[in-house]
This record gives C-alpha cells, structure tokens and sequence, in this order.
C-alpha cells in the first residue's frame, strides 16, 4: 500500500503550472449536493468505534489530456457531473489546507470508471491519453492520524488494489510503461541440495513439496540444463493443487474414533474425491438419475437434462483463499471461472446466472485456522 502525506500530495498539486499547459493532467472533484455518502461512512466509522466529525465526499476524476483548460471544464461540467444533484470543480493546482483521505486505484488496477469515461471523452471530440479515478473524504473538522490511518485500511480502501492519499492528489503526470530487456534466466537448480530446493520452491512462490522439486532437479540434470523460470513456473502451475487437486486425488486414511476419541479403526480412500463425492453420484445414477445425468465429472461442468431439448449445465467454484485476501477480487474471479467452464462445456453453453461460494470458520473458533 502507498500511502502519501499532506505536504507530499500538495507538493504534487503544486508541480503543474498553469491550466493553459498542453499536455497535462487535470484534476476534477465532483461534489453531491446532498452528504448522503458521507453520513454512510460516518455510521461505518462508529461500527468501528469511531467518531468521525462531518464528512464531504466527491468523486475524483485525474484526466491526462492533449487539450487546454477550456476542453477540461467542459468535460467537467457536460460529462462528470449532473448539474442538476453534483457541482464540479476543476481544480488549479492550489494547495488547499484541508483534512482528507484520497482513495485511488493502483497503477495497473482495473478502474472500469476511468475507461468508460476515456471513451466518451472521445466521443467529445478531445484527445485524450489515460483517464484515472478515485474517491475523495474530507473531513470538517481535523481528525487525529491514528483515526485517519484506522478509516483508511479498515473502511474505506483496500490496500491490495488502492492507494491511500492523506491530503490532495493531483500527480504532474501518470506513470508510463517502457521497453524492457528480454533476458532469458535460469534457475541453477541441478546442484541444489534438498533444502535448498525447498527455500527455492517457497522463496520463488512454486510452493512445490520436496519430492516434486527433486523430481524436477532429476529431470532437468537428465536433459543435461537448468530450467528457465518460465518452465520453472509452468511447472509449479501445472502440479498446484488449484489446477491438479492432489490433495482431493490422493490416497488418504482416516482414523475412526468413538464418541471418547479412541481410535477403534482406521478406513482407507484409495482416491479421497473419487471414494466420495463421485461415488455418491455414481451411486445416485445407479438407482435411476441416469438419464438425468447427462455428462458428470467428465466436461468443464456438470448436465443434467432439462427437458427434450434443452439441458442445465452446473459448475461451482469457492476461491476461499483469494477471496480471504482480496474480497471483491477474488470472488469474481471465482465467478468469472464458472462463468468460462460453463462456456466451454460441449459445444458451448450460455450462462443465465452465477454462483459463487465462500465458505469461513465460525467466528468465535479462538485458534488460527490454516
């Protein structure tokens, strides 16, 4: 997460000159007339413990145009803003010494707002290279820094994908990417011992066993090279338990206990997904869903028929562990892959809707959970 003071969000401010220079980026606050999003946050705040004097919020928009002052107000006034509930401000670079938290995408973040906002500027008829969007708090009164750096990470950003601003941001001009050197590396792993194999696979995220890195090592010191991290990579993505479930597909034995925690047995899965959950539906098909049944544990996802014609196509993903990190992120990715499977079942399905599961431990389990 970045987080930029006051004195470094105006010192930004203040690096554009004057509003007449080509090319620059302007920066827009649009304020609603009514604080009802401000009042949210307050009540959001006290949930927190927290009290918050009045709150202003105003959506920002940073605009990187090839246009003078005059192009940048109209797109304010006939684009940003509804005149009607939002006032617009095309700001000049003036540091204004108010109390506020800036919230904005980082750079390479997906901001749907600023792209669709890029495309009507065009529209317009104004040449322009990046739109950048974020939110705006500011507070009537001055809040304490420890208030400001709790509603923040907790309420109002998500320092995974955002920036947090403490003051004003308006940046003299957007990041740019470059040209990069190709450059081919490899990971010298055939003289590697076993636990340098193992800091390897957790320091370069492979988070592959100590077998599946000596098997790798055995193989590579047969093709007589090391592997280039790309193969490295593919490898590790290849035997993850996301995309290969070897946990599900592995042998397993569970110990049976009685109701006084002795161990009175022990029972063997020769294929824990496959002893369980497809036997269960092997076994429901076998006592007359068969013809239901139309294609199970063999295509991107489950079908069962409709009717004559038509059939139902079923797939669930949980994506617990992005979700845990990266809430929004990561349930839509979860979704965005039930949405890819059922297209790519048999010929092609069209989703009619979604589904998405995460699934946490009860809230008072007092131990850390894995």
């Amino acid at each position: 997460m970045r987080r930029v003071g006051v004195a470094e969000s105006f010192r930004l401010s203040e690096t554009a000159d004057a509003l007449t220079s080509i090319p620059m980026v302007y920066r827009v606050e649009v304020v609603p007339k009514e604080a009802s999003e401000g009042e949210s946050v307050r009540r959001r705040a006290a949930d927190f413990g927290l009290s918050l004097p009045p709150v202003r919020f105003s959506r920002v928009y940073l605009l990187d145009l090839d246009a003078d002052a005059d192009a940048a107000r109209r797109v304010a006034t006939e684009l940003l803003a509804d005149p009607v509930v939002e006032t617009a401000h095309l700001h000049d670079g003036t540091a204004e010494p108010d109390c506020r938290i800036e919230v904005h995408p980082k750079p390479g973040v997906m901001d749907p707002a600023a792209q669709s906002t890029e495309a009507a500027i065009r529209d317009m008829g104004i040449a322009v290279r990046q739109v950048r969007t974020g939110r705006a708090y500011r507070f009537d009164l001055p809040a304490g820094p420890d208030i400001l750096e709790r509603l923040a990470t907790r309420i109002l950003a998500n320092p995974v994908v955002d920036e947090i601003h403490f003051g004003r941001f308006r940046p003299a001009e957007f990041p740019r990417g470059r040209n990069a050197p190709t450059e081919v590396r490899r990971a010298p792993i055939r003289d590697l011992d076993a636990a340098a194999l193992q800091k390897l696979s957790r320091d370069a995220h492979l988070f592959l066993s100590a077998a599946e890195m000596e098997a790798v090592r055995a193989y590579f010191l047969a093709q007589g090279r090391d592997p280039t991290d790309i193969e490295l990579e593919t490898i590790a993505q290849t035997w993850s338990e996301h995309c290969v479930h070897k946990t599900l597909k592995s042998a397993v034995e569970v110990e049976v206990v009685d109701d006084r925690g002795r161990t009175i047995g022990v029972r063997r899965y020769d294929s824990l997904i496959k002893d369980t959950i497809f036997a269960a539906t092997r076994r429901l098909m076998d006592e007359g869903l068969a013809d239901l049944c139309l294609s199970v544990f063999a295509d991107n996802a489950g079908v069962i028929a409709f009717d004559d014609r038509d059939a139902v196509c079923f797939k669930v993903e949980t994506h617990n562990h992005p979700s845990a990190i990266e809430p929004y992120g990561g349930s839509a990715t979860g979704v965005g892959g039930v949405i890819r499977d059922v297209l790519g079942t048999g010929l092609g399905a069209r989703p009619v809707a979604n589904t998405d599961v995460f699934c946490v431990a009860p809230p008072t389990h007092a131990a850390d959970l894995p």
